[in-house]
């Protein structure tokens, strides 16, 4: 469970550029907030959404951080960091039967994995992505932009699959319409065909959703997940 330790602070969204600002209108005033998402947060950058900000330690090159924002009646996470953040908070033996907590970002040659789980002293790589373009019927799908770096790091969980390690990966569903996961066949096909290859290749795919609010957000149980 992640608990925000300051309460986040509700303004306008009123532009989201150069991938990492996002200019918010608080009532007050206009601040300029990071915005820790690279995709092309497809739904979620309406003008005049509902948003929520936190203020940044010091030191930080903006002052404000960009968390979440409301799509109708739903509310989505839009900082990618906090998948990886909610898994590592929670006992992943329900989704991996066996396994213990390690640590965060194993190197594994020149790539860091997201968590290194362990059985009986065996390692357990797991890779996370953050879900959030929520399509008809509740559909999630990932990515939400051509992802060359996603595709990289599938095809290397596929090979290590395939040299007898544990392999996983674990979609967060970060938007609470989200009802189930799929990668985006049509968007992005060299990460469908690599999910395909690497389930294939041994490599155990999940997926989990969230409840997502301004005070906290919360492990949500398992989601179907569709690879066909």
């Amino acid at each position: 469970m992640i608990d925000y330790q300051a309460t986040l602070t509700e303004g306008r969204l009123i532009s989201r550029y150069k991938r990492f600002f996002a200019d918010i209108d608080t009532g007050d005033g206009v601040i300029t907030a990071h915005c820790a998402n690279t995709g092309r947060m497809t739904g979620l950058i309406e003008e005049g959404s509902r948003v929520w900000f936190r203020k940044q330690p010091s030191g930080r090159k903006l002052g404000f951080a960009w968390e979440l924002v409301e799509v109708a009646s739903d509310m989505a996470c839009i900082n990618t960091t906090r998948a990886n953040e909610l898994l590592s908070s929670i006992d992943l033996s329900f989704l991996i039967p066996g396994v213990s907590y390690f640590r965060r970002e194993p190197k594994v040659g020149s790539h860091r994995f997201d968590l290194e789980l362990s059985r009986e002293g065996q390692p357990v790589y797991v890779e996370i992505k953050s879900v959030t373009l929520c399509e008809d019927q509740g559909v999630g799908l990932f990515p939400d932009a051509p992802s060359e770096r996603a595709t990289q790091h599938v095809s290397l969980l596929s090979e290590m699959a395939a040299n007898g390690l544990e392999t996983h990966l674990v979609f967060v569903a970060m938007h609470t319409g989200i009802q189930s996961v799929a990668p985006h066949r049509l968007l992005d096909p060299k990460f469908f065909k690599a999910c395909i290859k690497a389930h294939d290749a041994g490599v155990a795919f999940h997926a989990v959703g969230a409840e997502i609010t301004p005070h906290h957000i919360r492990f949500n149980g398992a989601l179907p997940l569709e690879l066909d």
